[in-house]
């Protein structure tokens, strides 16, 4: 138990070098202080006697559940109950806050002296001292706050005495325990059940809404990256709501998150990026009876008007400026060299077999291999999202051969053949050789390849497969697009030639055309 203070910010020990005791206990302590807030905005409520006891139960249990299996010394529990005792029955002023781990001997001797205990408080006059703040408080509060009730101030007199009984119940039978005896306490079963109490109603978490739909999600085949997209936008909604009360969002909140988000992204990342996960689970969450309507469908956003000004892909010059800033980097001092690695490798890649970057940066040893005779890459999701969830495998095109990607996969290590993250660092990589920021540096060499293959007039089906894209007709669907076919358009694809440095064959000196 700790007692803080709050201010602009709080801070404590968390009492551990342990990093996963601290973790936990810090998501303890920040659950806490959310369902603490969340009390103070709620009106203050009257509550029964009953429910009152309750709730008190709620503080035996706690003992129980920390203590029930090893409850230490017997004589910890007696100084313990004496303490209690003593300021129910106002005969001791200023005790020290019922502790869940006690150790209250020296104060217990110090006002009761070294004999008789029982004999000890009876001797002291009774009712003269009110002290059930200073020994129950803080565990009235925990029940409290644990449960979001905001107490009447007239009921909290009522309701501390009932906390100390059951803290004190809580205490004789823990003694019992300590001595061996560990018979069924029949005052456990004097609390009616916490989920009686009117006040105290489950509470659903947009959080744990999430969960539970990638639970579902995941079982039917979502990606990895959908989780991380759709997490991305739970977390930035909870941090503008403040709270993470699924049953507490508006229509209005909604339209207000809308409005934040608007002042620094586009409609269309607001649309294509946050909507479609905040919507998912809370459509799961009513689809599955946990929210009686959507909140997020109160947000209507209309499609931006796209305005383009240049071709989504790489231009010749652009794709040469890549391809020269790939063959010609040099390894930065303290640099991952598998980091380094994907900054040569991860944009030739995608030139040739049009792939997305992270497709290209997630490639295992494993996955460069030989198949009806051809070098390919399996893009398997085994290794990483594949946006489609499917595997597919390309050859390689031999200009990469030429320029040793087969050698570089040989001498690699076993798993993956870049470093873990080195997606966003090629990017920026690319961006500071293409700085036009109307292409994009992940869809670029998709884009060219399109164009690329329409100019040649290679089979569209064949280049679909090649990057991943579905078959546009059931017709399509038909038949099987074979490595020997995909070979065929693969080895059609102009070599990108960049002057007399490239290491590779004079065969690969043919300008691109396009």
């Amino acid at each position: 138990m700790k007692t803080v203070t709050i201010g602009s910010d709080i801070a404590f020990s968390l009492e551990t070098d342990d990093a996963t005791v601290a973790e936990a206990r810090q998501a303890n302590a920040l659950d806490h202080l959310r369902r603490l807030f969340e009390l103070t905005e709620a009106a203050p409520v009257s509550l029964s006697h009953k429910d009152m006891v309750a709730l008190s139960g709620e503080t035996y249990r706690l003992y129980q559940e920390i203590h029930r299996d090893n409850p230490g010394e017997p004589d910890a529990w007696m100084y313990h109950k004496a303490l209690s005792r003593a300021a129910l029955e106002g005969r001791i002023k200023n005790p020290p806050p019922a502790a869940l781990m006690p150790n209250e001997a020296n104060t217990a001797i110090d006002l009761f002296g070294t004999g008789d205990l029982s004999a000890a408080v009876n001797a002291l006059p009774a009712d003269q001292h009110d002290a059930i703040e200073d020994r129950f408080g803080l565990l009235a509060d925990w029940v409290l706050i644990r449960h979001r009730i905001h107490l009447n101030p007239n009921d909290r007199r009522r309701f501390l005495r009932l906390v100390g009984t059951a803290s004190l119940d809580a205490g004789w039978q823990l003694r019992r325990n300590a001595e061996g005896d560990y018979t069924p306490d029949p005052k456990a079963q004097r609390f009616p059940a916490i989920e009686s109490v009117t006040a105290v109603k489950p509470r659903q978490t947009i959080t744990g809404l999430f969960d539970r739909w990638w639970a579902e999600a995941k079982a039917t085949g979502r990606s990895q990256s959908t989780h991380d997209a759709y997490k991305g936008a739970i977390d930035r909604l909870v941090k503008h709501l403040g709270h993470d009360d699924a049953g507490r969002v508006t229509d209005t909140d909604m339209l207000a998150y809308k409005d934040a988000r608007l002042k620094v992204v586009s409609v269309k990342t607001l649309k294509d990026g946050d909507l479609p996960g905040i919507r998912s689970v809370f459509g799961w969450g009513v689809d599955n009876r946990k929210l009686a309507k959507n909140p997020a469908d109160a947000i209507k956003l209309k499609a931006e008007k796209k305005i383009r000004t240049r071709s989504k892909g790489f231009t010749d010059e652009e794709a040469k400026a890549i391809f020269a800033a790939c063959l010609g980097y040099v390894r930065k001092p303290k640099e991952d060299a598998r980091t380094a690695a994907a900054k040569r490798w991860g944009p030739l890649i995608a030139c040739y077999t049009g792939c997305r970057i992270a497709e290209a940066l997630q490639l295992r040893k494993e996955d460069v291999r030989k198949d009806s005779k051809h070098h390919v890459f399996d893009f398997n999701p085994a290794a990483g999202s594949i946006k489609s969830g499917s595997y597919r495998i390309v050859p390689v095109h031999q200009h990469l051969i030429d320029l040793g990607l087969l050698r570089f996969v040989e001498d690699s290590d076993e798993g993956p053949l870049f470093a873990k993250g080195s997606y966003k660092r090629v990017l920026d990589f690319v961006r500071t050789i293409v700085t036009d920021k109307r292409v994009q540096p992940n869809h670029g060499w998709r884009h060219r390849l399109k164009t690329i293959a329409r100019n040649l007039g290679l089979d569209h089906r064949v280049v679909d497969c090649i990057q991943g894209h579905a078959a546009r007709t059931s017709g399509e669907d038909y038949g099987d697009v074979t490595v020997i076919a995909m070979a065929r358009v693969v080895a059609a694809i102009p070599r990108i030639v960049i002057g007399r440095a490239d290491p590779a064959s004079e065969q690969s000196r043919v300008a691109v055309q396009s």
